[in-house]
């Protein structure tokens, strides 16, 4: 019985599985939760790795960096990633259903973003099939998360293809802490319900570890026009790390399995009418990781990491199944001004893809492969001024060409001892998916009914999408400009403005309509049309078309007293598309203005109260209105063991209606309000 069916079997036990654990491990360790603020200093001095494969000061990084804290997820009671990632400015989050989001970096924003780069610690969530993350299953135990580093632009020298607009790397946290076991559990008066047991422990001096077992269930939500969405989703998941330390090397190991079920409601088009047709989807996955770090001395260091994550994702309209196997190592080294850091980075995915009636993937599926190397050279030339020069390239088996080039140039300038400005350059690509290579969808829009103004035919008029073989890598290229600084111990702030230029867009042209089911071009034989159910125009994707995204971003902290402070994001994004032999697949799907305000008011050292106001702009792409957002979220702490949380999401409207998926598998849902209760209990 392999890992996946222990699971399987796990899950439908329920909750009890999540008692017995708890009883089960021994008295273990947990993490210090407890709230702290952190100064004006302190924030613009923490620590990111993100940007360059390093450890550096936040203040000091050529890019725009945010850093979302394990402080700021318990604040405002988030229970999920892609509800913190809205903590960031620049990003795109918006909920499509009960499960599945859209999440996306200064434009291209969709269910499958094409242009976002997701990690967790160091590990790619990013799948080449459809291009994008399945944030549906990326539902670890929150309170595990360290902290979250958001890099809006390229990454591409530190991370390769794909990390075209931004990069989210999710880090977690370390297994040595305090001897204790925890059970946590939650409850929303509408049905959802989630509950977690985690322990930790030593193995002598050297070694810690830590488990923990998540179990959610959340029930469906309704869709935009009448009736249920059947999107309600269960999942459970377990996890184990150890962190060994010895000398001046360190290893750690993860090893992490889920099993779950997800809802969804798509629209299957008829000529008369259009039914919804509901999809109980199986995922399945699990993965293992062993990460080495060694210190050499005060100016060199050595790590490399291995993992193998293997998914299973079987619904109405396709089925995945895939293996990866990822091996990387990099090298850090100081001589003189030059800080040098190179290394390289292996991935191989082996595919099982299987099919439906709406969508095809053509010719044989087996096996892509990226293998990649970098380098980068970071000079301190002056005690003000650092330049940093780096290049990755690349051999995608996904993309024609044989190698991809991806160079950068950033620049620091210390203006004073609290405030920097910085500037880049940067060449990033985004590789072909399997899907757009050898797709083919059909049922994407209600067929046009026969001998009418827009089908002159006897027989319904279809509409298909059809993949290109020869589909070619997406370039960007990105100039950036930032500002970041305080003044004094109460004020921060973060600018950063942006223009990119993109080529080779996926586009989508017309080919020559045929009939349906013999496949036999119109223009060469009409009397197919005797023998034909419908006549069928196929969409072919291709790479014609360029678009530019201009905007930039702000953030500022203000610690307004002793026990309050307030946070405020805006984000402005302009995006213009055009197509040269085919019309664009528009990547306007972005809203054009976001703002966020956060205030924290700390009464006590028990009580904290967290208000968080966000606006959205409109998105013409989907005749989505721009709407206002409120979450209000009280947390008390009793003495270190007791910690309760009360909260309500999207305060000012009952329901909300936030995003459409571009892929088939999804009606139109609507998002309700949603109120919650969760109790953390420490022995």
């Amino acid at each position: 019985m392999t890992q996946i069916d222990i699971v399987k079997h796990a899950r439908r036990a329920g909750l009890s599985v999540l008692a017995w654990s708890a009883m089960a491990l021994p008295a273990a360790q947990a993490a210090d939760d407890s709230l702290f603020d952190l100064s004006i200093e302190e924030l613009v001095s923490l620590e990111v790795t993100s940007v360059s494969r390093k450890a550096e000061r936040l203040s000091d990084t050529t890019s725009a960096v945010f850093v979302i804290t394990q402080d700021d997820i318990q604040r405002y009671g988030i229970r999920s990633i892609p509800d913190a990632l809205r903590l960031a400015p620049g990003l795109t989050v918006q909920q499509v259903s009960a499960g599945k989001w859209a999440i996306g970096s200064r434009g291209f924003t969709g269910r499958f973003s094409n242009k976002l780069l997701v990690l967790m610690d160091g590990r790619t969530l990013y799948t080449p099939t459809f291009s994008g993350v399945y944030w549906e299953v990326q539902d670890t135990l929150i309170e595990e998360i360290e902290r979250i580093e958001v890099i809006r632009g390229p990454g591409a020298v530190a991370w390769g293809s794909n990390a075209v607009n931004g990069v989210i790397n999710i880090i977690t946290r370390r297994s040595d802490a305090a001897d204790e076991t925890e059970l946590a559990g939650g409850i929303d008066p509408l049905g959802a319900t989630f509950a977690s047991a985690r322990a930790s422990g030593k193995h002598g001096e050297s070694t810690s570890w830590r488990a923990f077992a998540k179990y959610q269930d959340t029930p469906a939500n309704e869709l935009v026009g009448a009736g249920g969405a059947g999107d309600d989703w269960d999942m459970l998941r377990v996890n184990v790390r150890t962190d060994t330390r010895w000398a001046s090397s360190e290893l750690t190991v993860i090893g992490e399995a889920y099993s779950g079920h997800i809802g969804n409601a798509y629209e299957q088009f008829g000529v008369a009418n259009i039914q919804i047709v509901p999809d109980n989807a199986t995922v399945d996955g699990m993965f293992a990781l062993a990460r080495w770090e060694r210190s050499h001395g005060p100016d060199r260091s050595s790590s490399a990491q291995v993992s193998i994550d293997r998914n299973e994702r079987d619904s109405l309209l396709y089925r995945e199944d895939r293996t990866s196997f990822s091996l990387e190592a990099q090298h850090q080294r100081q001589f003189g001004i030059h800080e040098l850091v190179f290394g390289g980075w292996a991935r191989l995915n082996d595919l099982e893809i299987g099919g439906s009636q709406d969508v095809t993937l053509l010719g044989e599926i087996d096996q892509d492969h990226v293998i990649s190397a970098f380098v980068q050279d970071n000079m301190q030339l002056t005690d003000r001024w650092s330049v940093m020069l780096g290049l990755k390239v690349e051999d995608n088996s996904l993309s024609p060409k044989d190698l991809e080039w991806m160079p950068s140039v950033r620049t620091l300038w210390k203006l004073s001892p609290n405030h920097s400005a910085w500037a880049a350059a940067t060449r990033a690509l985004r590789t072909p998916s399997w899907g757009e290579r050898q797709v083919r969808i059909s049922n994407v829009s209600v067929p046009v009914p026969p001998n009418t103004a827009f089908n002159p035919f006897p027989v319904p008029l279809t509409v298909e999408i059809l993949g290109d073989p020869d589909f070619r890598s997406e370039s960007n290229v990105a100039l950036e400009l930032g500002l970041r600084g305080r003044f004094g111990d109460k004020v921060s702030y973060d600018v950063a403005l942006f223009n990119m230029d993109y080529d080779n867009i996926r586009s989508a042209g017309e080919g020559a309509p045929f009939c349906a089911p013999s496949g036999v071009a119109l223009a060469l034989d009409p009397t197919c049309l005797a023998q034909a159910s419908a006549v069928t125009f196929p969409t072919l994707l291709a790479n014609d078309a360029t678009a530019r995204a201009r905007g930039g971003e702000v953030a500022i902290d203000w610690l307004a007293a002793a026990k309050w402070r307030l946070r405020g994001t805006l984000s402005f994004l302009d995006i213009e598309s055009e197509g040269e032999a085919g019309d664009p697949i528009t990547p306007d799907r972005d809203p054009r203005w976001q703002a966020g305000l956060r205030s924290e008011w700390s009464p006590s050292e028990q009580l904290n109260v967290a208000l968080w106001l966000r606006y959205v702009g409109e998105i013409e792409e989907f005749d989505i209105d721009d709407y206002w957002q409120a979450n209000i979220n009280a947390r008390w702490q009793y003495q270190d063991r007791v910690i309760v949380s009360l909260g309500v999401r999207n305060l000012l409207q009952s329901e909300t209606f936030e995003y459409v998926s571009e892929f088939i598998d999804l009606a139109p849902t609507n998002i309700p309000r949603s109120a919650f209760l969760n109790l953390r209990l420490k022995f």
